[in-house]
């Protein structure tokens, strides 16, 4: 009886063996009179039980031939499998190997590339602190730009102030320079047309001589005026002059500061735009390599749930076949033992295959519930025997 059927159908085939050996058998509580006046009954069931044993003689072909058919089938499968029956697992690990250092170089490179994405935000970081430093100078030098301009703008008014001194100190020379004339003029005029009469007590004293020391004594007085306005003047020209002079320089020097500064405000201005373009390429840079390798990591996050899900796959249906394996290898230590039991019934040692059979029966190892169900689909293709003893077999 095939043996993934459970417990029921081998207490069946053991019930048929002893159906069969007790049909065989004469009864010894049979009575002699009545054995012997039913000759007739006797051939029909000699008769029946030769088309049952022919039956029975069958179907242990057949038994043979499916557990022929089945070790053929295991001996294919373990062989297509490249597996031994103590499930090597290096075997299935093996293809996975190389995947595994994928995933590794994957994951070295990643980090590295981590790496490098935090040296350029440092890097991003060092040049912002840089351009921080470079805008506050630039705010230091326009500071000092426009104080130099309130400084040019207080010289170019002293400038002013002081040239309105000169043009009015010019215009007061010019005016006391004519008054001078005027008064000379007058001086000489008032001289010619008074009628001064000097007596004098030295007798060789004269007009003329008179006269003559009262105009050297107003020339020399002239002389001196002229002298200490001329002096007086030519010393406020000589300050203005240095003034003017010592302005011109500051404001030479000033020019060239602010020029100086200007040229520094524009190397400035140029280094500000490099490194914002340099900050606006590196943040591009980064942002990319996030993403490109944000992506990358994602396709390989699948690729290993894929594998892990592929390597569960290929475990449960490893387990599956080990056992299917070993169902078919119990149906076959059953089948062996009940064509055992049949050749030792056909020969006469009807105990002896009891007991094997039953031996057999109780040294059956314990099997899964997936076994059970992989035997009772194998069962479908074997025959089967019913339990009664006179029910013929099933194909």
């Amino acid at each position: 009886m095939f043996g993934g059927a459970g417990g029921r159908d081998s207490r069946a085939s053991v019930s048929t063996l002893r159906g069969l050996r007790r049909a065989l058998r004469p009864d010894s509580r049979r009575d002699g009179d009545n054995y012997a006046s039913t000759p007739a009954d006797d051939k029909q069931t000699m008769k029946g039980l030769n088309n049952r044993l022919s039956g029975y003689l069958g179907r242990v072909r057949q038994l043979e031939k499916s557990n022929n058919d089945l070790e053929d089938k295991i001996i294919d499968i373990l062989k297509r499998r490249g597996k031994t029956t103590d499930h090597d697992w290096k075997e299935i690990e093996k293809p996975l190997v190389d995947l595994k250092k994928q995933v590794r170089q994957k994951t070295l490179e990643n980090a590295r590339l981590i790496l490098q994405i935090d040296n350029s935000k440092l890097a991003n970081e060092d040049f912002k602190n840089k351009m921080e430093t470079e805008l506050l100078v630039r705010q230091h030098v326009e500071q000092d730009l426009s104080d130099l301009r309130k400084v040019i703008d207080d010289t170019q008014l002293s400038k002013m102030q002081l040239e309105s001194q000169i043009e009015a100190v010019k215009e007061e020379l010019a005016y006391l320079k004519k008054d001078h004339r005027d008064d000379v003029m007058a001086l000489r005029q008032k001289v010619k047309e008074s009628d001064v009469t000097v007596e004098m007590d030295s007798p060789d004293s004269t007009l003329a001589d008179t006269l003559n020391k009262i105009r050297e004594q107003y020339e020399s007085v002239a002389v001196k005026n002229r002298g200490e306005t001329d002096t007086w003047y030519n010393k406020k020209f000589d300050n203005i002059k240095v003034e003017v002079a010592k302005n011109t320089e500051s404001l030479q020097s000033n020019k060239n500061e602010l020029n100086d500064l200007r040229r520094q405000k524009q190397l400035l201005e140029i280094d500000v735009q490099s490194m914002n373009s340099m900050h606006i390429s590196l943040e591009e840079t980064i942002q990319d390599t996030e993403g490109r390798y944000g992506r990358e990591l994602a396709r390989l996050n699948r690729l290993l749930q894929q594998l892990e899900s592929d390597l569960g796959q290929v475990r449960d249906q490893v387990a599956r076949q080990s056992e299917d394996y070993q169902a078919l290898l119990n149906v076959k230590m059953k089948l062996e033992a009940e064509i055992e039991s049949y050749r030792n019934l056909l020969l006469g040692t009807d105990d002896v295959a009891e007991f094997s059979l039953q031996h057999a029966l109780k040294s059956e190892p314990p099997k899964k519930e997936s076994a059970k169900k992989t035997k009772a689909k194998a069962a479908d293709k074997v025959p089967e025997e019913k339990a009664g003893p006179d029910t013929p077999a099933k194909k």
